[in-house]
């Protein structure tokens, strides 16, 4: 703050105490002192606050510019996905306009359960599967998975918590 030597405060105290006196010296020394310390504390609290701001300035602005990068790209995916729809959508327009009797591998239902009615059992279970609506569809397994599930737990009766129907006294026999 001042630049003051050892000979400059040694004046200032010299004079202060030529001007004030002895008695009242250490009580206006002591209050300079609070005063000192009320001004270093309040400066190094607006201190504190204005850093504060700053680093809560900067923060704001680097989540403005993640939000911006988030935006863009959802923007990007919502595009992506309107492109792969309108492929789709192409795509199952030119296979509805095809003519089935035209494909020389187009099988009928009757075919194939005519030759294989195993397969024509599986032709039938994906068919109906597939026009189910997936809602509350977790996941969908395939045939590997489910081999390996285990099996449904059997049912073992709670004896001790169903006495009115499993009560050992109460025989009809």
């Amino acid at each position: 703050m001042l630049n003051l030597g050892f000979f400059e405060l040694t004046l200032l105290g010299i004079i202060a105490l030529i001007v004030l006196g002895p008695e009242k010296l250490p009580v206006v020394a002591r209050t300079l002192g609070k005063w000192y310390g009320n001004i270093r504390r309040l400066q190094t609290r607006l201190k504190d606050e204005l850093m504060s701001e700053f680093e809560l300035a900067e923060a704001t602005k680097e989540l403005q510019a993640e939000i911006a990068k988030i935006r863009q790209s959802e923007r990007a995916m919502k595009a992506q996905m309107q492109k792969l729809q309108r492929t789709l959508d192409e795509q199952y327009q030119d296979t509805a306009h095809q003519d089935p009797l035209q494909n020389k591998s187009y099988a009928t239902a009757d075919d194939i359960a005519q030759k294989n009615p195993r397969q024509a059992q599986k032709i039938q279970t994906t068919q109906t599967a597939l026009n189910l609506p997936l809602a509350n569809h977790w996941f969908l397994l395939g045939e590997y998975d489910k081999n390996r599930r285990l099996p449904v737990a059997p049912f073992l009766p709670n004896y001790t918590a169903d006495t009115l129907l499993h009560n050992p006294y109460n025989h009809h026999d």
